[in-house]
Order: structure tokens, then sequence, then C-alpha cells
């Protein structure tokens, strides 16, 4: 079986293993070379995987049986795309993709399935958007529709407009490929993911975390796993999950999303059909007792799934920590704070000493993974007692 991964960034480290075990011939494509994965794949081809024409043709020309998307959303429409086009197994059609990948659309998706999810306004335009927000007397989210990692998204508080407001919207328009943006209600609360999986349309496996920001408020930096929210309010997610996923016959596999619990409910904010970034499934994966990547790959080429671990019973207290600088400038040395050591079960390193940061808000230099014995006392060492000076900069700007 030959395969196409679309990227081998260290977030796609997973699912170039398991298609490494499933004895797939991997072939890879993105716009830069030398990313973690490339070194496990048998063939890279520098191609822009966003360019949905242009990696149909690279699927085309190597004759691939199988094509599995990576760690971003375009990387998803892209394998769609082309899963539809060469009728490709595994993939849930591009206008479904589309549909849940798009904020904009996936509002209309959410208000035609009555799920529970903050309100929001899309614009095309630059002045209606002004116009809108203008008027609005409560604060939102502005967000471009096609981003991730919290790029272009920014708070605006209502009540008048201002130059800054102004300078918000342009950001978010100019982050936007397809320049549309969305303008949501801004709902105070704590932030979680719900990772599920698929299989005929119905979920057989959930891994729960808890986000936090820090350094950027709309870039997650640290998840500790499992949730903190109740047994009744993951049902009532699973039951919104399983609802549009009978409504779109999705394909089996992984269905994510993120959720803030506002005044007791929680109100769905991001879906996602892919693996997760910051390498999310490595501790996820210590927490369920089996590999997520794994079976992403499986379903992704269309293999059987028969033998999925549906009897999983998530344990333990895991988390990760995203490592980032304290400004822009040089990396002098990466620090681990001795209150960690006892804890940490593992790391990955993108950047080291000597490398340059020019955006610290949004690059990663590196990632913790720990193990605790209690919620209490993970929350005690990441959270209560948050630390973000392990990077030393020198020539900080």
């Amino acid at each position: 079986m030959k395969t196409l991964l679309l990227c081998a960034s260290h977030n796609d480290l997973g699912l170039i293993k398991a298609l490494r075990k499933i004895g797939a011939e991997i072939v890879v494509t993105g716009n830069i070379e030398n990313l973690p994965g490339q070194k496990f794949a048998d063939k890279y081809i520098k191609s822009d995987y966003s360019d949905k024409e242009l990696i149909l043709s690279v699927a085309a020309k190597e004759k691939i049986d199988t094509v599995c998307p990576c760690c971003n959303d375009y990387g998803v429409y892209t394998a769609a795309y082309v899963a539809e086009k060469l009728n490709l197994p595994g993939h849930d059609s591009y206008e479904n993709i589309l549909q849940l990948h798009n904020k904009d659309k996936f509002k209309e998706l959410a208000k035609k399935l009555n799920l529970l999810t903050p309100e929001a306004k899309q614009f095309d335009n630059i002045q209606d958007a002004e116009k809108f927000l203008s008027l609005v007397d409560y604060p939102v989210i502005v967000k471009p529709i096609d981003a991730s990692a919290g790029n272009g998204v920014s708070k605006i508080d209502g009540g008048g407009w201002c130059k800054e407001s102004g300078e918000i919207v342009k950001n978010a328009f100019e982050k936007s490929r397809s320049k549309k943006i969305v303008a949501e209600k801004f709902l105070s609360g704590s932030q979680h993911g719900l990772c599920t999986y698929l299989i005929n349309q119905k979920v057989v496996a959930v891994c729960t975390n808890n986000e936090y920001s820090f350094v950027n408020p709309y870039r997650v930096e640290i998840d500790t796993f499992p949730s903190v929210s109740s047994e009744d309010t993951i049902s009532f997610l699973v039951d919104e999950i399983e609802a549009v996923a009978e409504y779109l016959r999705l394909k089996d596999g992984i269905f994510h999303l993120q959720y803030i619990m506002h005044e007791g409910k929680p109100y769905i904010i991001e879906v996602m059909r892919r693996v997760l970034g910051n390498m999310y499934s490595v501790p996820g994966n210590m927490l369920c007792g089996f590999d997520w990547d794994y079976w992403e790959a499986r379903a992704r080429c269309g293999l059987s799934l028969e033998f999925f671990p549906r009897q999983n019973f998530p344990e333990g207290y895991f988390a990760y920590k995203t490592i980032l600088g304290s400004g822009n400038g040089v990396i002098e040395k990466i620090l681990i704070p001795p209150e960690y050591k006892k804890f940490i079960i593992g790391s990955f390193f993108l950047m080291h000493a000597g490398d340059e940061i020019t955006d610290y808000k949004s690059r990663p230099i590196g990632f913790l993974f720990f193990q605790f014995s209690s919620h209490d006392e993970m929350k005690k060492v990441l959270i209560d007692n948050f630390r973000n000076d392990l990077a030393v900069m020198k020539n900080e700007r």
C-alpha cells in the first residue's frame, strides 16, 4: 500500500509511525524541507499541501493507494478532495469537511442541528464587519474562518469603536485565505477538549482534557488530562457529536471538539476531523491505553477497525506543556525547573540554544510531557505555579 501523507511535522510523527507499522510505503509532501518526520518516509516531494489541485496531480503521478491528512486543517481539506477525485477510501466528502472546518459553515450547520455553540455572524468584507462591530454592545471574538492555532484571533470589547478594533478586523481578514471572518459572542469560562473516535457514526472512545493559555490567550499551551468536566457534560457532547455524524454520515475516525463551560453549559467553539497539535496524542495515548494515531491512520487508509479497543478505560493524570519564549530573540539556554523533574516522562524539542525566535507567541520551542498522581497535584505544578521562564533569551526584542 502506497500512502500519501501531506506533511511530516512533529505533530505528524505519530501518523508516520502508525503508517510504518501497518506496512505502508510513505510519500510525504510539504513546503518545508527537513521536518522531523521526513527521515522516516520513503519519499519526500516538495509541494504545498494546501494546493489541492497540485496534490491531486502528485497523487495521480505517484499512483498512491491511500491518502492521509496531516495535523492541519488545509491538509484535511486536500486529503478529502484528493480521495473524492481518485475514489480513495476512508474520507468524508469534501463538502462535509468544508462544513466542519470552516467556522462560518460550521455555525450554519450548528444552527440547523440546534447544537449548543456561541452566537456568531459571518462577514466577507471589512465594511460590513466594522459596521456590525461598531454597534455591538457585548464582547466578541473575531476569527478568520479558516485559520488555526489562534492565528488572527482577537477579542473586541463592545460599546464603541476604536483604532484597535479596526486593526483587529484587518488582521483577521489578512490571516484568512478565503478572506472571511466570524464575530462570535465572547463567553467567559473554562476551556476544554473532547477527542472522540467514531465507528458507524457512534462514539466508541473518548479522551478528555482541560486547556490553558497564558502567553497567547488564543493558542493552547497546556493540556491536562482528563477533563474536570462532569460525566453528564461529556455525555451531552457525545450526543451532539453523534448528531453531527449521523446527519453528515461521517466516516470512521477521530472527531475532536473544543468547548467552553459557561454558566454550567458546554458551548462548542471548534470541531475538527484530524489528529491534534502540540503532540496531543502523547499524553492522550497514555491516558486511554491505546494509540490514537494508529487507529486514525487505519481509518484514513480504509483498513479494518474490527479490533478497535472499544473496552477502553482512561486512567491516570497526564499533561503536556508547550515551551514558548518570553520574547523574540536568540535562545541562550533551556531550563527544566527542579519542581518539574520528578513528573517529566518525556520531551521533544524543535529549537535549541542559538536558534532565533521571531514570533514567540506562536512558535513552540518544544514540549514536556508529564505524569502526576492526582489532578490537584497536576494543577498545582503546571497551572497554579505557571512558569514561562524555561527558555532563557538573549538579545530579546
